[in-house]
């Protein structure tokens, strides 16, 4: 007889989330849902698993390398892992798209701009938010005329997104 199959307790979250399948019932325990990034993202995840809430830290393919030391050592139970053709699936990328309209300005709309947010993680970052009550950011604000994929690189000051925070957290924001 083969051993059975270790299933994570949330495989399947992320396919509920982006369907809209996912039903909150009233006597579930607070989860918080990251990203395990160093900063906030790993502090957030400390914070919730010391008042027993739970912890889900979404990665989609390769994000796993950019997780932080202490969620690898500590967290790494929250890791689900988020595959690709989720990420890039009709939801996902019409939130993307839509965002995009009010992010990517201007001269920032270069040929790879696509793969410039790919970067950032934003699509994962979609996850985090659409089944959120509340939506807590510690993140960085681009300065006026930089652009939104480094805040280091000029740009025209009409560029900067009027939801002027940076990175991939600023487009968690945008949904």
């Amino acid at each position: 007889m083969e051993p059975a199959v270790q299933r994570h307790p949330h495989d399947g979250l992320a396919d509920k989330i982006v369907s809209g399948g996912l039903i909150r019932s009233s006597d579930e325990v607070p989860m918080l849902l990251s990203g395990a990034c160093a900063g906030a993202d790993e502090t957030f995840g400390e914070m919730a698993l010391k008042h027993q809430h739970q912890l889900v830290h979404f990665l989609g393919p390769g994000d796993e390398e950019w997780a932080s030391e202490k969620a690898k050592q500590t967290q790494s139970h929250g890791f689900v892992h988020v595959k690709k053709e989720l990420l890039e699936g009709t939801v996902v990328s019409e939130a993307l798209k839509k965002a995009a309209a009010s992010r990517v300005l201007g001269s920032q709309r270069t040929p790879d701009w696509k793969a410039r947010v790919a970067e950032m993680a934003a699509r994962r970052n979609f996850l985090q938010v659409r089944y959120a009550d509340a939506v807590y950011v510690v993140g960085w604000r681009l300065e006026k005329g930089k652009d939104q994929f480094t805040g280091r690189n000029d740009c025209s000051p009409r560029e900067t997104p009027a939801l002027d925070v940076g990175g991939g957290t600023g487009w968690a924001c945008q949904w």
